[in-house]
């Protein structure tokens, strides 16, 4: 076995823990991505395939806009979806996880592997301070500034890979794939970086294309199914039709991706999806500090894996008092 295979084989095993926390309870999961993030679909298909690997029970699924903690039982375990929403950086999903963690005091509650980024000092101690009330919160991130953020918040943190290294190993359509890649982000993630070595240059929004239409259109009768009060049943089949079209959607970006011989990225989930197709690849950072974090803690040592020297794309984890 090689270097690279090992590593990702070992990194697949670290999420036992999760299954050991939820046993043999049903489980609500909530913040199921509806959106065109490709990095966050890629962690999703990872989770629902260590649910199913796990026997692992889903008695609902929710986006983070259409779950209500009145639909949880007293013995129902609470999992939200992992990623890098923890924080200030996005307006929704925050909100969302403190209103439940808030409302189930009597649940377990279980966040899948995280990196947490706060600019507001504000709303990180709000945030600790909702959390730590609850005394069966679990909090799994996915580096160790996230790893030190996470402490105040609960008793029970966890350092953990991201899930999607459940997908391991993608066998690439091709065998003869040459070229260069550079996928490098146009959101507020961006550190400005610019690859310098040619080849393709894209981001994951030009590679969704036209079927960005439709992803909104999913995302809409979601929202509207929860407004008009639809059955917690029903939302879930509604969510499992948008997770085919995304596995779909995942699909053609795996064809895309096996085109190519080598991958120069700043976005962690194109760096993972390179790993996981076993693709040699440049990890360039985010805004934060996110990608280094995580290279440094799980995926650096591959042989396949090069890390661009630090720049200045900023500190990592929260930015201190002003």
């Amino acid at each position: 076995m090689s270097n690279h295979a090992r590593i990702m084989s070992t990194l697949m095993g670290e999420h036992a823990v999760i299954a050991s926390l939820i046993g043999t309870h049903r489980i609500h999961y909530v913040d199921v991505p509806v959106h065109r993030n490709i990095g966050d679909l890629l962690i999703m298909l990872g989770t629902l395939r260590f649910f199913e690997r796990q026997g692992i029970s889903i008695g609902h699924k929710a986006a983070y806009f259409g779950y209500r903690s009145r639909w949880a039982h007293s013995d129902d375990v609470i999992v939200f979806n992992g990623g890098g929403n923890l924080g200030d950086l996005y307006e929704g999903p925050q909100q969302a996880r403190e209103a439940v963690i808030h409302d189930l005091p009597r649940n377990r509650i279980i966040i899948l592997p995280q990196t947490i980024h706060f600019r507001s000092q504000r709303a990180y101690d709000a945030c600790c301070q909702i959390f730590s009330q609850h005394p069966d919160l679990h909090i799994c991130v996915r580096d160790h500034a996230s790893h030190g953020l996470a402490l105040p918040m609960s008793r029970h943190v966890y350092l953990l890979p991201d899930m999607a290294h459940q997908l391991w190993p993608i066998r690439p359509s091709r065998t003869q794939a040459d070229g260069h890649l550079a996928l490098l982000r146009s959101d507020l993630e961006s550190a400005g970086s610019v690859a310098t070595n040619g080849g393709v240059h894209a981001d994951w929004r030009e590679l969704v294309g036209r079927r960005n239409t439709l992803i909104r259109l999913a995302r809409g009768i979601l929202g509207a199914s929860h407004a008009v009060g639809l059955a917690p049943g029903l939302q879930s089949r509604e969510l499992d039709l948008w997770i085919r079209y995304a596995a779909r959607l995942v699909d053609d970006i795996l064809d895309f991706f096996g085109k190519f011989g080598t991958i120069t990225t700043d976005r962690l989930h194109a760096h993972l999806l390179a790993c996981l197709m076993g693709i040699p690849g440049t990890v360039l950072d985010n805004s934060y500090g996110k990608n280094h974090s995580y290279v440094a803690a799980w995926t650096g040592a591959s042989d396949i894996v090069r890390v661009e020297a630090e720049g200045t794309a900023g500190s990592l984890g929260m930015l201190p008092h002003a």
